[in-house]
């Protein structure tokens, strides 16, 4: 189950630089988008490698179980 407390922090840093989060829980993944709005600041968005660590921490779940989109990975 995915803790919706963290993540509205989570989303709610996110907003500030220009980020959307979404996430949804699929057979037991946990899949979770980053989109970049207009207003993005390119150079505040974390590695991949770290965010999937604060993700881990802060819903309480392991990082294999985490399927995370960025903005790079999405199709032009």
């Amino acid at each position: 189950m995915i803790n919706e407390e963290a993540l509205a922090e989570l989303r709610a840093t996110l907003e500030a630089d220009g980020y959307r989060l979404d996430a949804d829980e699929v057979e037991g993944r946990i899949r979770v988008q980053v989109s970049a709005t207009s207003e993005a600041c390119a150079d505040c968005l974390v590695p991949k490698p770290v965010f999937l660590g604060i993700l881990r921490n802060s819903l309480g779940v392991s990082e294999q179980s985490i399927d995370l989109t960025y903005p790079a990975d999405e199709p032009s």
